[in-house]
């Protein structure tokens, strides 16, 4: 009977090393979302701003089943986006900033102007992309929305759990 390759037990053990590695990332995950539920003492208050997006019953359910959701969009609400003055002509670039109908989960009528005072990113049209952020004009204001891509949210959101 012939013996295996180096090759081939070094492409097994790599394999298992690989196994190992996600389950690592799985559990660290996991304590990481634990510790964020139990810093709120199990008591996970949505901020108000989240209504625009998601129903009352849908925010119920996050509440009781998924806190460290709640955790995270409260966080995203105001973490997640960036707003820059660009000047009208250069904003033109980039799709305009819709409102998101939490009924359709539609994108509906374009917002027109900019309060930095009552601006919720939650009330809008947006997508997340995985390694890029995602830019929107906010109406002829020449102000553009930068929505953080996924691996800046991750390591942003990540950042403030361990600051807590």
């Amino acid at each position: 009977m012939r013996q295996p390759s180096n090759i081939l037990c070094v492409l097994r053990l790599y394999l298992k090393f690989i196994k190992m590695k996600r389950i690592l990332i799985i559990l660290i995950l996991t304590v990481v979302f634990a510790g964020a539920y139990a810093q709120q003492g199990g008591n996970v208050v949505p901020d108000n701003r989240l209504y625009s997006r998601f129903q009352a019953v849908t925010i119920n359910n996050m509440v009781e089943k998924l806190p460290s959701e709640i955790v995270f969009w409260n966080w995203f609400a105001d973490n997640g986006y960036v707003v820059k003055y660009a000047s009208p002509e250069d904003a033109m670039s980039f799709p305009p900033l819709k409102f998101y109908d939490k009924d359709t989960k539609l994108a509906a009528e374009e917002e027109v102007a900019y309060d930095e005072a009552t601006f919720n990113i939650m009330a809008y049209d947006f997508e997340i992309l995985r390694d890029k952020s995602n830019a929107y004009r906010i109406g002829n204001t020449g102000y553009v929305v930068s929505i953080l891509s996924d691996r800046e949210l991750v390591i942003n959101y990540n950042k403030h759990l361990s600051h807590e």
